[in-house]
């Protein structure tokens, strides 16, 4: 099992850099292909890999993928309307609440003081990141502050795993979830407040390392601690 998802992270990393390079040179119609193949590759590894997890969690993992990878499709073309910008926040928001659908199955929201320090230090993150970007979201701002909701209760519950399950797993998990917030932010401020040299890279790295250190997780250990 360590064999196989060594070999596809390999294959994962090279994806990842095929679809960096074809951001860095402009080739938007060869994107098309490479950025898709990203999460494809990740949907493969779990879709093998995963089948011995518990079938809730198996099926709500790979909706959240799916979700995520039609949510890649859609923001490939969101320079032609502001329509495809939209269907893919909806997109990753389904993604989002079908992760937490999976951490709530895995753990539980218990309100110790951990927790409470988390989530507010995300809640203020969030309003802050929304502060910042308001003036510029037009009709987005309602869209933007659901989706922002989403995303920081996918990683406050990828947190209520702890001590739950296995702490690599745990770990793993919720960095994943970290990054995620970190790759969305970054995605936001350079469409909507300053262009970000090199933003492309920086993107992709992070969401890349957020997909794959969430499935690397799930797959590393689902039992929880009695």
């Amino acid at each position: 099992m360590k064999l196989r998802q060594n070999t596809f992270l390999g294959l994962y990393v090279f994806m990842v850099l095929l679809d960096l390079l074809t951001g860095y040179f402009h080739f938007q119609g060869m994107r098309q292909f490479t950025k898709p193949l990203i999460l494809l590759t990740l949907i493969l590894l779990f879709g093998i890999c995963g089948s011995r997890l518990d079938k809730k969690i198996y099926r709500y993992t790979l909706m959240a993928l799916l979700f995520s990878l039609t949510g890649d499709i859609l923001l490939l073309y969101d320079h032609l309307s502001p329509l495809y910008f939209m269907l893919g926040l909806i997109a990753f928001l389904l993604a989002h609440i079908s992760y937490s659908v999976v951490f709530l199955i895995q753990g539980k929201i218990v309100l110790k003081q951990e927790i409470r320090f988390v989530a507010v230090s995300l809640l203020a993150y969030g309003i802050a990141l929304f502060m910042v970007l308001q003036d510029n979201l037009g009709t987005l701002k309602v869209p933007v502050i659901i989706y922002i909701l989403g995303i920081l209760i996918m990683t406050i519950t990828a947190f209520g795993r702890k001590d739950l399950v296995d702490y690599t797993s745990f770990k793993l998990v919720f960095m994943g979830a970290l990054f995620f917030i970190l790759s969305d932010s970054i995605l936001a401020v350079n469409k909507f407040l300053v262009a970000i040299p090199g933003s492309h890279f920086l993107v992709m790295g992070t969401y890349a390392t957020a997909q794959y250190l969430m499935v690397r997780g799930l797959l590393t250990g689902d039992q929880k601690l009695n």
